[in-house]
């Protein structure tokens, strides 16, 4: 090898200790993407099944571009579409539902990413990547880069049928919010009643009770929600 960024693959015939270090490398690679996407999740919590996929799909990325090289298919573009129609497979049946965090997608592409890199057998490129992702994965947990202001709320207000709220909480929302957008309005209990949601950025966290309070005075004392926008969708 030239570089210590060269491939460890150098010739059409695998030895057994190339795929050796290109499997153990893609294991360990795995195991800390799973201990990675434990840390950044601990406060808000994570898939139970998605650590099995972390681990299993940069092993299984490099064994099929590893695979391809040992049947005799030598265009490395060829092996590309190899791993990605099987990286493909194993994301269309882990994200087949709708996703409430992207940060699951962040990480199963990081493996992907790095089972390509070990099957080709750039094993210290890969290592440097992998070095670089956990620095950037620790230091957004640690700063909190990842998570909203806990100023940025969703206020969820029931109004009667009867009661005309256009424009009904226009100004108590000016008053204890810096911004805020009505978002949806949904009608419950076979339609005598309305939800009204709205994202606000509230401007003293302080300030909370008296915001339910004029609220409640409007729409005639019925159930108002006041919740931490990250936290909704949970």
């Amino acid at each position: 090898m030239n570089s210590i960024l060269d491939s460890i693959v150098t010739s059409s015939t695998l030895e057994p200790w190339v795929i050796a270090v290109c499997l153990g490398l893609s294991v360990i690679f795995g195991f800390g993407l799973v201990f990675l996407y434990k840390f950044f999740r601990k406060k808000k919590g994570y898939s139970t099944d998605l650590p099995l996929s972390l681990i299993l799909m940069p092993i299984g990325v490099t064994a099929i571009v590893m695979i391809s090289r040992i049947i005799g298919i030598e265009s490395s573009t060829a092996r590309t579409t190899l791993g990605f129609s099987f990286a493909g497979i194993l994301c269309i049946t882990r994200f087949r539902s709708t996703q409430k965090d992207a940060t699951d997608l962040i990480f199963i592409s990081s493996s992907i990413i790095l089972g390509f890199l070990c099957g080709f057998g750039y094993v210290m490129y890969a290592s440097i990547v992998a070095v670089i992702i956990a620095i950037i994965i620790i230091l957004v947990a640690v700063t909190n880069l990842s998570l909203p202001s806990p100023k940025e709320m969703t206020l969820k207000v029931i109004v009667p049928e009867s009661l005309n709220f256009d424009k009904l909480f226009d100004d108590t929302l000016n008053k204890y919010t810096k911004s805020w957008e009505l978002r949806r309005i949904k009608s419950t209990d076979f339609g005598t009643m309305f939800e009204l949601t709205y994202n606000i950025l509230i401007s003293d966290l302080s300030k909370q009770k008296e915001l339910l309070d004029e609220i409640r005075e409007r729409n005639g004392n019925l159930t108002v929600q006041l919740s931490v926008r990250r936290y909704e969708n949970d």
